[in-house]
């Protein structure tokens, strides 16, 4: 009889601790990897952490690392107005793919649709819904 209570505290004991576990690393994944909300807090963000790098490893002198630094922003600017002139043609591309998609569907279907695009631009991430990761470096 004492048997099935050991059986249902251990495995009770056991769920807990794997459902504690899999919410604090969703919570943890998603609030260390999430990206910034603004462009500028980006930029600023990967700026650091690569003039960081750079001087770290490569063990840069203060003045190297000045320098480094500049080219680092320099460089993310240029990509930055790159980035600005491919986001419509992107954003065209996408909003194309979407209106072929909706001519195979019907008008509730096409409703759907809108609402999980709407619902997927508010809110793009939630607790087990991660952002992608980062890209893998060179």
């Amino acid at each position: 009889m004492r048997n099935w209570k050991i059986w249902t505290a251990f495995l009770a004991v056991f769920l807990a601790g794997a459902l504690s576990g899999v919410a604090g690393t969703g919570l943890f994944l998603r609030l260390h990897f999430a990206p910034p909300e603004d462009r500028e807090a980006f930029l600023a963000q990967m700026t650091d952490r690569l003039s960081t790098t750079l001087s770290r490893k490569l063990d840069l002198t203060d003045e190297a690392a000045k320098a480094v630094r500049a080219e680092v922003v320099a460089t993310l600017d240029r990509l930055e107005e790159i980035h600005a002139e491919l986001r419509p043609r992107a954003q065209a591309i996408i909003n194309d793919g979407i209106k072929r998609v909706k001519s195979h569907l019907t008008e509730t279907q096409q409703a759907e649709l809108d609402e999980l695009i709407k619902r997927n631009r508010e809110k793009p991430y939630s607790i087990f819904r991660l952002p992608p990761p980062p890209p893998p470096f060179p």
